[in-house]
């Protein structure tokens, strides 16, 4: 595969959606109070949520307990549906490594309120990444 660098500056970087898998680490969702489902728990990201290497994470004023967690990122370059596994490999341009922030404040604030909990990981600047 390819080395790719991606800079804020890359004019082939166009940021489509961001796809993330919740609960994929036991411990962690054990130490959260979650359960792990045979099924993978799917949620979304803004693109405005990635930056770059060197750029700076901004904590929104409202947030009081920002958690982090590294990810791997699978960068898709080839577009694609019902692809079979062995083919997968085709449509993949780059690995790179981010980090998954949460504002878990708000995250138990809207578990406890019954609300949809992906959005105290959507701020800007909540995805750094780095290949």
């Amino acid at each position: 595969m390819p080395c790719y660098r991606f800079e804020e500056s890359s004019p082939e970087v166009e940021i489509g959606k961001i796809v993330c898998l919740a609960r994929t680490y036991r411990k962690h969702a054990e130490e959260m109070g979650s359960t792990v489902s045979d099924e993978p728990l799917i949620f979304l990201k803004p693109a405005s949520a990635v930056i770059f290497d060197r750029q700076s994470i901004v904590i929104p004023e409202r947030v009081k307990e920002a958690h982090h967690e590294v990810e791997l990122g699978v960068v898709v370059g080839k577009r694609g549906r019902k692809i079979p596994v062995e083919r997968a490999g085709e449509h993949i341009l780059a690995y790179l490594v981010g980090l998954d922030i949460t504002a878990r404040d708000l995250q138990r604030e809207a578990k406890e309120r019954g609300l949809p909990r992906p959005a105290a990981k959507g701020f800007d600047t909540f995805s750094p990444v780095r290949n």
